[in-house]
């Protein structure tokens, strides 16, 4: 590849990195307004959809330029209401892209990888054979609005996994530990990451790179809730994290 050929293939890529990230208005667009948004956004909330609407401000959804119409569906530049709602289906509808055995898929046109390691759980198999199980909403909320906690997260699995139902009730404590172990993890790695500062092509670049993808697979086999699985992937962390602390600083 020549030097002119490499210098346009940067120019295209700043240029669609600076689409991609360029400045979003109030209504969580890039360019223009949204419809959608601009109604909602002025209800009083007192009613379930209001609620849900004043829930977006401020959410991760709106900050990346996502509203109502890329779930719900609709015109979002359609001022006429009937207009606008044109296609827009209840959440009890079958056909929804937000009926609850159809979250996964919709979350999943953006979260690609969570989405894959969903459906390769038991708790996927359960939702699309029986209807039973938890979803995306089940964790984070329809805004996704809230992160689990080690606390949190054995109250959401006790719903199921307890002694009454019998369905493996240790899970929720044994759910707990290991997020707490990732959390604990991650924090580690953080520090590291503060305190060396490794040259490019150093062993200690090649082991802060190796925790950095153990902790980024643990995050993704959450989503298959194999805490085994999530478990020996903190520990490929830590080992390379050791690796890291007991390298020379004067070696290569």
């Amino acid at each position: 590849m020549s030097r002119l050929e490499r210098i346009l293939i940067c120019c295209v890529v700043a240029y669609g990195i600076s689409s991609f990230w360029a400045p979003v208005n109030a209504a969580g667009n890039k360019n223009g307004s949204n419809s959608c948004v601009d109604c909602h956004i002025h209800l009083p909330g007192s009613s379930f959809v209001e609620v849900k609407s004043h829930s977006w401000k401020g959410s991760i959804h709106q900050k990346k330029g996502v509203t109502c119409d890329k779930c719900h569906g609709g015109n979002p530049h359609a001022s006429d209401q009937k207009a606008a709602h044109a296609g827009v289906l209840g959440s009890s509808d079958p056909r929804s892209p937000v009926y609850y055995k159809n979250i996964p898929s919709t979350c999943g046109k953006c979260h690609g990888g969570e989405f894959y390691k969903f459906t390769q759980s038991l708790h996927y198999k359960m939702l699309e054979s029986k209807g039973k199980g938890p979803e995306c909403v089940t964790c984070h909320g329809s805004m996704v609005t809230s992160i689990l906690t080690p606390d949190t997260v054995a109250s959401v699995c006790e719903q199921c996994h307890n002694e009454r139902m019998g369905i493996f009730p240790y899970v929720p404590q044994k759910a707990k530990a290991v997020l707490l172990l990732f959390k604990e993890s991650e924090a580690l790695l953080d520090a590291d990451r503060k305190i060396y500062h490794p040259s490019r092509g150093s062993a200690r670049e090649r082991y802060l790179r190796e925790a950095q993808s153990s902790l980024h697979a643990a995050k993704l086999d959450w989503h298959r809730f194999d805490l085994d699985s999530i478990t020996g992937q903190l520990q490929d962390l830590y080992s390379s994290l050791e690796k890291l602390q007991s390298e020379s600083p004067h070696k290569p």
